[in-house]
């Protein structure tokens, strides 16, 4: 029978950035989670609220430096959780992607050195953004995107001011998504990983109808597409929101599942909410970690819609 294992002691990297805060917020509310450390280039990452404080101690380090003091938070760490990027954003350069992966590396080096029993990686669904855009969508359907089926890292889109491509963004994710599952190979099972491809989670409220369509809350909601490809683009944009409650679903589930359950010492799965439709496979993420996404975007939009009618 599966057995729950329940970190006391979590490290989150990235302490102060969008995810990362929704996260430690999260498990500040689990009765399991006694003590969470939190890694940012500063302590300076403005407030949480006091019952995330009271559990929360914030850890100030360069991720790029190795063997240097915040390697020694890591001392004592039931599990971690990476969210830390040189540039967490889609326009990351080449420059950035390099060392978003050597910031990994340290990272997940220094959790085997330390005994850590888990790890965590936040990885990307621009790792899988070449489906997107045809030949690829035309394989796509309910359910076809699997973590089992190649990779196709970079989304390009236009956010009319301008054209994006995330593929340096997207082949650090893939490389160090890499890197985990083949640590905690290596480790023989003494260190286990999961690496989430998230879909999205805007910051702040992360509301339904604030998906638009290109690609940035920063730019308004917009009307609906009438031409096909605007549709298609929309869609999705919208099957891949992940709601900050099911964020937070995700990743407790995330640190807290058993892996002798997995495959593998080291997994990959999908993270979104349960947007009906959708091409994302969440069904192994269910079974291998017991998540259990509650919200769907379409349903909050047809709610949303009568309330306005």
């Amino acid at each position: 029978m599966a057995q729950t294992y329940y970190p006391r002691s979590v490290l989150i990297t990235g302490a102060g950035g969008n995810l990362g805060r929704k996260v430690i917020e999260w498990l500040a509310r689990t009765e399991w989670c006694r003590s969470i450390i939190g890694l940012d280039v500063t302590t300076d990452v403005g407030p949480f609220s006091p019952g995330a404080s009271a559990r929360l101690k914030l850890v100030a380090g360069d991720l790029l430096q190795a063997n240097s003091g915040w390697q020694d938070a890591f001392r004592g760490v039931d599990a971690v959780i990476h969210f830390a990027a040189q540039n967490p954003h889609t326009d990351a350069s080449w420059e950035d992607a390099v060392a978003s992966f050597d910031m990994t590396f340290n990272v997940a080096a220094s959790a085997e050195k330390a005994g850590v029993h888990r790890i965590v990686f936040a990885s990307s669904n621009h790792v899988m953004g070449g489906y997107k855009d045809f030949p690829l969508a035309g394989t796509m359907g309910p359910g076809h995107l699997t973590t089992s089926i190649a990779p196709a890292p970079g989304t390009k889109w236009s956010t009319g001011h301008g054209f994006m491509d995330s593929t340096a963004y997207a082949v650090s994710k893939l490389m160090c998504e890499r890197l985990c599952v083949d640590m905690a190979a290596q480790s023989e099972g003494r260190l286990t990983a999961v690496a989430v491809r998230i879909g999205w989670t805007q910051p702040g409220e992360n509301l339904a109808r604030t998906i638009n369509l290109a690609g940035d809350p920063k730019y308004g909601v917009g009307p609906e597409p009438t031409d096909e490809e605007g549709k298609r683009d929309l869609r999705w944009y919208r099957n891949m929101w992940l709601s900050n409650d099911d964020l937070g679903r995700l990743f407790e589930a995330a640190v807290t599942a058993d892996a002798s359950r997995w495959p593998a010492p080291g997994i990959v799965v999908n993270g979104m909410s349960a947007n009906e439709g959708m091409d994302w496979d969440i069904k192994q993420t269910e079974q291998l970690l017991g998540y259990k996404a509650q919200q769907n975007i379409y349903a909050e939009l047809r709610a949303g819609s009568a309330a306005h009618a």
